[in-house]
């Protein structure tokens, strides 16, 4: 049974050869969060914060968001509450870079009320490159919050953001993603995590 009193449980050290560093890399993975199958997907025994196996449903797949450079973040914080365990928003930043009609129509779906997972590789990714994937809204989504577009800001571009629902936040921080290591974490990230139809 895992430990709810919110004591502490071991030492917090600075690793000081993967000293930290800003920005997750370029390209992103978004997918539908009713294609995430829960009964397959897997967290480790001893920490509830890592994801040992991120399981989409048979015949489902996630989607790439390209970006350049820091176009890209990632972000999340505290939610205090008064009378429950506090929560945490998670919040990811993207831009769709050619406002082809293409583009349109799937920026456009963001906006029809469907939660997303985001997936994203961290430019930091600590010893052995264990900590590199981090999944946000794993438990209870993202939803669209802003989208935008000014012909005379951003070179056109649209910029929007997807955030956990005020009162539907997260029970962790972002979870880290390791299935197995490295090497298969990305194979699995630059696949899509995309599953076979059954």
């Amino acid at each position: 049974m895992p430990d709810c009193t919110g004591n502490l449980t071991a030492d917090i050290l600075f690793d000081c050869a993967n000293a930290p560093i800003g920005g997750i890399e370029q390209n992103i993975v978004l997918i539908n969060k009713d294609d995430i199958d829960v009964s397959t997907t897997t967290i480790d025994g001893t920490n509830r914060i890592l994801v040992t196996n991120l399981q989409l449903k048979p015949g489902t797949t996630g989607y790439i968001l390209e970006g350049v450079k820091q176009s890209n973040g990632k972000a999340w914080e505290l939610v205090k509450k008064e009378n429950a365990p506090d929560k945490f928003k998670h919040t990811f930043s993207g831009v769709v870079f050619n406002p082809s009609a293409a583009n349109k129509q799937q920026a456009d779906e963001l906006s029809k009320g469907a939660k997303y997972i985001a997936v994203v590789e961290q430019v930091w990714k600590g010893e052995d490159s264990v900590d590199a994937f981090e999944v946000l809204g794993l438990k209870s989504g993202l939803e669209l919050l802003t989208m935008t577009n000014n012909s005379k800001e951003n070179d056109n571009m649209i910029v929007f953001e997807l955030s956990s629902a005020d009162g539907f936040e997260e029970t962790t921080m972002p979870k880290t993603l390791l299935e197995t290591d490295y090497a298969t974490t990305k194979t699995a990230f630059d696949n899509k995590f995309a599953q076979a139809a059954s």
